[in-house]
């Protein structure tokens, strides 16, 4: 007996592709381009990417007084080692010593996609033709994360 499971999945060559070697294969371009005066760098990063409030110590010391701690069993189903994969884009120049021009961050889950795009604001500014509107972005594919990723590669200056 067969249950239909086939159509509710599609493995492509494109689907497999994670940003992060999307990112490498835009910045392996960049380097051939540039005949290696900029290159791209793709790498793992651990730190928020994305800007956040802090509690100061009083206050997490007087919250964790008070606090009450609620056992949800929920947390002990569903996927367990889920992690979120965390990468930075940067720019380094040959001919500067120590300079790195940070283009964004990405975080995406096991699948690749969706994947959450964080943007350095002035090239954000760019991309939105206005300033303040947001930094943040969410691209659903691998074909919609190249053509960001080429579309902000326009708005960078060496």
């Amino acid at each position: 007996m067969k249950y239909g499971l086939k159509s509710d999945y599609e493995f492509n060559d494109s689907s497999v592709i994670t940003p992060d070697v999307v990112m490498r294969e835009v910045c392996d371009e960049l380097s051939e381009v540039t005949k290696g005066f900029v290159t791209g760098n793709v790498s793992e990063y651990e730190g928020q990417i994305e800007s956040y409030d802090m509690i100061s110590e009083i206050a997490s010391i007087s919250a964790g007084i008070a606090a009450t701690t609620k056992k949800d069993i929920q947390e002990q189903l569903g996927a367990i080692g889920e992690r979120d994969f965390k990468y930075e884009l940067y720019l380094t120049v040959s001919q500067v010593k120590d300079y790195k021009y940070r283009i964004l961050f990405v975080k995406y889950p096991i699948g690749g996609y969706p994947v959450k795009v964080v943007v350095e604001q002035g090239i954000a500014d760019e991309l939105n033709n206005e300033e303040g509107l947001g930094y943040v972005y969410t691209v659903e594919t691998k074909e919609e994360f190249e053509r960001f990723l080429v579309k902000i590669h326009h708005f960078t200056t060496f």
